[in-house]
């Protein structure tokens, strides 16, 4: 990777703080414990984009998080940029109870802080808490396929040390 970090500190910080205490609902009959919906779509993510592109990859996520889910993509945005500094319980159970959540919310939250959100930054594409994230995101992804393959480039060093990290907490 050119420039930039491999992993970014604040980031791995706000990780454990979510796996802290973590809520697992999973009934006691489960032979080995389930795991937590963040884990999955940080195994997911690296290899979509891999298979399919940033763009492919961005709108499945953008289709399983939905509109109606704005509000958790926006908490779990907020924490992860630093805005709060407390996962909300809906960002939790999003992220650590696979009884309850999927983990797509609060997954494209991390990575639009950051990595993604720091390279698109990169590329002049701007994303924030501030509005709709769903819509802020699909209203620029015809810049993001432009810049598609240096995106990919420089994200995906981070996104395989962040899935590393995510199975080492969960």
């Amino acid at each position: 990777m050119s420039s930039g970090e491999l992993i970014n500190g604040d980031i791995v910080r706000k990780l454990v703080k979510l796996f802290e205490s973590k809520t697992n609902n999973s009934k006691k009959e489960d032979k080995e414990p389930k795991e937590p919906p963040i884990a999955r779509r940080a195994e997911d993510f690296p290899f979509m984009i891999a298979q399919y592109g940033l763009t492919s990859t961005l709108t499945f996520f953008l289709s399983k998080v939905g509109k109606e889910s704005d509000d958790l993509l926006k908490k779990g945005f907020d924490y992860f940029s630093g805005i709060v500094d407390k996962p909300g319980g809906d960002v939790k159970d999003d992220a650590t109870n696979p009884d309850v959540g999927k983990g797509y919310a609060s997954y494209l939250a991390l990575v639009l802080v950051w990595p993604l959100g720091k390279a698109l930054k990169e590329v002049g594409i701007d994303i924030s808490s501030q509005s709709n994230i769903v819509d802020q995101v699909l209203n620029k992804l015809d810049a993001i396929k432009q810049n598609e393959m240096k995106l990919e480039l420089r994200i995906m060093p981070s996104l395989l040390e962040l899935k590393k990290i995510i199975k080492a907490l969960s």
